[in-house]
């Protein structure tokens, strides 16, 4: 067994607790602490404030560690002052730490990092790079020709030489071979490979997969409230950005029948989007009442789930999916692109995950949710809420994420 005095993993991401608008990335971590921190040693840096917000948490000490749950925590400030104590801090790593990237496209908490170790002034034992689904098909798409240039230029000076991937799920696994040439597989699941220099002779490295940690909610939010037939809440809780893809839902509630309710939770990350969205908004029937209820932090998103018949989600790609994932546990059954790992929802009796092309099939998938019953629903909720409480009690998915940190400290 790993003990915290074997190596120190050093987590860099751009918002952590207690932030929660930047979503899956902080649950990724924040959750990886809670069922590994009593044997490895985490130490996150990130900045003092969340996603978006012009003002530090209240309240919360800059520039030192602060023990917050398992890790230790360094909250910086967004200036000058704050970049140079980061790069002080990566200057500052040793072999006896594993630093632990959560993008690869932030230029603050990933770029810097990857530049620094490529100029020699930065030299910890190895780095592990989770994209967070930045690889996808759709992600990739969003400021194309920036990401392009970016990849280009990393391949041609073969900054990512060397390092191990972490790809959440099979998908994931994909996108970084598509991207990213002359690459090497390690199973997990498998002893560790007695040559542990396996990756020192690849230009970009290895993948490891191993799924992120999903924890269950504790916010079920109790009794669901009774369905009718001929009505239908809707709800989506996700950041309003293309990339969540609110646009294709709006459209998709046009020609419904019945009453429906739809309420938006999330930050404004995209402004110019949400104007799309308000003009969308505009154009649909008296049935149909769309809401924005502005933010919620993640204690109530449970509760929200559950006062709700249908999560809507028709993302343009996740790596995991938290939110699909505490939308289930709650009880609320989901319709979501094919864009994720959460596949096959439809045989599992819990929601459906559609391509997105399929239009028409989408509505009549929300046409027959308006139409459903009490009894057809209740039927739907509770089975949500046990695969979900299967898909989290799976300690296979705790060992996965144990042997990826594993293999790096034996890395090197």
């Amino acid at each position: 067994m790993t003990t915290k005095a074997d190596c120190t993993i050093v987590t860099l991401l751009g918002a952590y607790l207690p932030g929660y608008k930047a979503g899956g990335p902080i649950r990724s971590v924040a959750n990886m602490v809670v069922a590994l921190g009593e044997e490895l040693s985490f130490k996150i840096i990130t900045m003092d404030r969340d996603m978006g917000d012009p003002v530090p948490y209240p309240g919360v000490e800059i520039g030192r560690w602060i023990p917050v749950g398992n890790a230790d925590v360094m909250y910086l400030s967004s200036g000058w002052k704050g970049l140079f104590r980061l790069m002080a801090l990566l200057n500052s790593l040793d072999t006896g730490s594993v630093l632990y990237l959560n993008s690869f496209f932030s230029r603050r908490f990933s770029m810097l990092a990857i530049f620094m170790r490529w100029m020699g002034i930065c030299k910890p034992k190895c780095i592990v790079l989770a994209p967070r689904g930045e690889f996808s098909q759709g992600a990739l798409c969003l400021k194309s020709k920036r990401k392009l240039f970016y990849m280009r230029l990393s391949s041609w000076l073969c900054l990512y030489q060397g390092i191990i991937w972490h790809a959440s799920t099979v998908l994931e696994e994909a996108d970084i071979r598509r991207e990213m040439s002359d690459i090497s597989f390690v199973n997990v699941a498998a002893l560790l490979p007695e040559d542990s220099k396996i990756c020192g002779s690849r230009k970009t490295g290895i993948i490891v997969t191993a799924k992120d940690l999903p924890l269950m909610s504790e916010r079920n939010g109790g009794m669901k409230p009774l369905k009718r037939a001929g009505q239908l809440r809707i709800v989506s809780i996700s950041r309003i950005s293309p990339m969540k893809n609110l646009l294709y839902s709006l459209k998709m509630l046009q020609g419904l029948s019945g009453d429906v309710s739809f309420d938006i939770y999330g930050p404004l990350e995209d402004v110019e989007y949400w104007n799309q969205c308000k003009k969308v908004i505009g154009t649909l029937p008296s049935n149909i009442v769309v809401k924005y209820k502005g933010m919620v932090e993640h204690e109530s998103v449970g509760r929200i789930f559950a006062e709700h018949n249908l999560f809507l989600f028709p993302t343009l790609g996740e790596n995991f999916g938290h939110v699909i994932c505490e939308a289930l546990s709650a009880g609320c059954p989901v319709l979501i692109s094919d864009q994720t790992p959460w596949r096959n929802l439809q045989k599992e009796g819990v929601g459906w995950d559609i391509p997105l092309a399929e239009t028409e099939r989408f509505r009549a998938v929300l046409q027959q949710c308006v139409n459903g019953g009490d009894e057809w629903y209740a039927s739907l909720a509770a089975w949500a809420s046990e695969y979900a409480n299967k898909v989290v009690s799976d300690p296979a998915i705790v060992e996965e994420n144990r042997r990826l940190f594993r293999y790096a400290i034996l890395e090197s």
